[in-house]
C-alpha cells in the first residue's frame, strides 16, 4: 500500500488577505487577527452608529474615512463587500494609528476611538483576542 502524505492546508482567502496586508503594512498577523475578532464584521455587512456614522465589513471601518477613501477611488460598497480591500484598508488605519500614537496600545485603542476609557476598554478586548488566539496554537 502506497501512503501518502496529505496535501499542505490551503490558506483561506481571509488568511491570504491578511498576508496581503502584513506584506504591506508590516503589522503581526495576530493583531490583525485580534482586531477582526473584536469587531466581528462580516462581508456584506453595515453597523450604524448613534452617531450617525456606519461601520463596514469584516475590519468595520467606519465611514468617516469616506471622504479620504474616495480620493483613491474606493467607495462604501467596496468596502463593504470586498474581503480583501476591506482588511487591507483596516490594517492601514489600525498601523496608522500606531504609528501616530506615542504608546502601541493607545495607538491599537484609537483604531476604535480616541476618547480615553473607550480606547483603553478596547485595548483590554483587543488583548483579550490576542491571548486566546495564542492560547489556541499551544
Amino acid at each position: 500500500m502506497v501512503w501518502l502524505t496529505p496535501p499542505p492546508e490551503t490558506p483561506s482567502y481571509t488568511e491570504v488577505c491578511i498576508a496581503r496586508a502584513v506584506q504591506e503594512y508590516g503589522t503581526h498577523p495576530d493583531l490583525i487577527r485580534a482586531v477582526m475578532a473584536q469587531e466581528a464584521g462580516k462581508v456584506g455587512q453595515l453597523r450604524y452608529n448613534k452617531d450617525g456614522s456606519f461601520d463596514m465589513g469584516p475590519m468595520q471601518i467606519n465611514s468617516v474615512h469616506l471622504p479620504e477613501l474616495s480620493r483613491f477611488g474606493i467607495t462604501k460598497e467596496m468596502l463593504v463587500n470586498n474581503e480583501c480591500l476591506n482588511i487591507v484598508i483596516g490594517t492601514y488605519y489600525l498601523q496608522r494609528g500606531i504609528m501616530q500614537s506615542s504608546s502601541f496600545w493607545v495607538g491599537v485603542g484609537n483604531y476604535h476611538s480616541r476618547t480615553p476609557d473607550r480606547n483603553v476598554g478596547y485595548q483590554v478586548k483587543v488583548w483579550n483576542h490576542l491571548q486566546q488566539l495564542r492560547g489556541e496554537r499551544q
